[in-house]
């Protein structure tokens, strides 16, 4: 797995929690509209019962868009429906003094911290211009809810208490938001410094190639897929030639800007399936996959060849390098890491032996060279 695919796999699990917690809401509101459902219907009040079914469908449906990943789409549509259950219930019943008053702190939590701050200031808004209407309707007999509340001093008792809630619950909620943005800007910084230790433990520094320890894992990787597809694995090993006077005489820093520049360079004249591996030092190992014969991979061999020894700039010296290559075969000449490079190895110091710059396959007669 990729470290972008870990990243998301995070940020998945947390608005997966989010998305959980919102499902248990709307499971707690379904719970209630049918508890109240059924207290309507023996209560002969049929009209009620029909809008609060009407509301557990809606809230159905929300669970549908939520197990699909739609969750801002529904948090708004649980939002809309509770509160409207919240207004008719204190339209019908006992206006200001409903039990209904007491769903809206939940409500306002709902909306601050599963959908966001706008949301917050909509709800409240909407709940504190329904009360102005609802107190005004009462007043003036418009409408014939069990609630008999006179006078403008009652609605400014309950605007004032559900203004002092209201701005109470917005501070809880940013605390609480601020808090979870924290733990989530944590735990991403966690992954993100776990994911960093694993790239660094399996990827070279200063070409940000593979490394040797990651080198064994590519091998089988690669090799699986040529056993599966008939083909043949050319395993290239790789050295520098003269990169140690290149070292000594022109220091260690145009030494390792020689070493990244051919790592791009090589890695240029290959396909995206191929792998270039730093081993140590000046010493690299491609791994080609997917070849029917040894004559196809010649003119990816001299391509390599060919782009080395272009000349390149260091910081005001221009050099010429070269590289010596020996390569070897899977499964024709084994199939475990260890023997590859050996072969290898003893190929490309063959290469160097018949004058460096060139490639070199191994044989089985090949002699080994101290």
């Amino acid at each position: 797995m990729t470290d972008k695919n870990k990243l998301l796999r995070l940020q998945g699990d947390i608005e997966e929690i989010r998305n959980r917690r919102i499902q248990q809401f709307v499971l707690v509101c379904i719970l209630l509209l049918v508890t109240l459902s059924i207290v309507a219907v023996l209560s002969a009040q049929i009209s009620i019962m029909v809008y609060m079914m009407i509301c557990v469908v809606l809230l159905c449906g929300t669970l549908l868009l939520l197990r699909r990943g739609q969750t801002t789409l529904a948090s708004h549509i649980i939002l809309a429906v509770t509160l409207f259950c919240i207004f008719q219930s204190m339209w019908d019943g006992s206006g200001l003094r409903s039990a209904a008053v007491i769903a809206y702190p939940a409500v306002l939590l709902l909306a601050m911290v599963m959908v966001g701050t706008r949301s917050f200031y909509v709800v409240s808004a909407s709940m504190l211009l329904y009360i102005v209407i609802l107190s005004v309707a009462t007043m003036n007999g418009w409408r014939t809810g069990t609630e008999a509340t006179r006078g403008y001093l009652t609605m400014i008792d309950h605007l004032a208490v559900l203004a002092a809630s209201t701005f109470l619950i917005r501070v809880l909620a940013s605390d609480l938001l601020l808090l979870l943005a924290r733990l989530r800007q944590e735990l991403v910084e966690v992954e993100q410094s776990k994911l960093a230790a694993e790239h660094l433990a399996y990827h070279d520094n200063l070409t940000g190639l593979p490394n040797r320890r990651m080198a064994e894992q590519l091998f089988d990787d690669v090799l699986a897929q040529c056993m599966s597809d008939d083909s043949r694995l050319a395993f290239v090993f790789l050295d520098i030639d003269n990169f140690k006077q290149i070292n000594d005489s022109l220091g260690h820093a145009r030494g390792d800007a020689l070493l990244q520049h051919l790592a791009k360079t090589i890695s240029e004249q290959l396909r995206r399936s191929d792998k270039l591996i730093r081993i140590a030092g000046d010493e690299f190992l491609i791994l080609i996959g997917g070849l029917h014969e040894d004559a196809n991979v010649e003119p990816v061999l001299d391509k390599i060849v060919n782009a080395v020894s272009t000349p390149v700039g260091l910081e005001g010296v221009s050099i010429t390098p070269s590289i010596s290559m020996g390569v070897t075969f899977a499964p024709e000449h084994g199939t475990d890491f260890a023997s590859l490079l050996h072969h290898a190895d003893v190929a490309m110091y063959q290469a160097k032996a018949a004058g460096r710059g060139r490639y070199e396959f191994y044989r089985p007669t090949t002699p080994v060279l101290d």
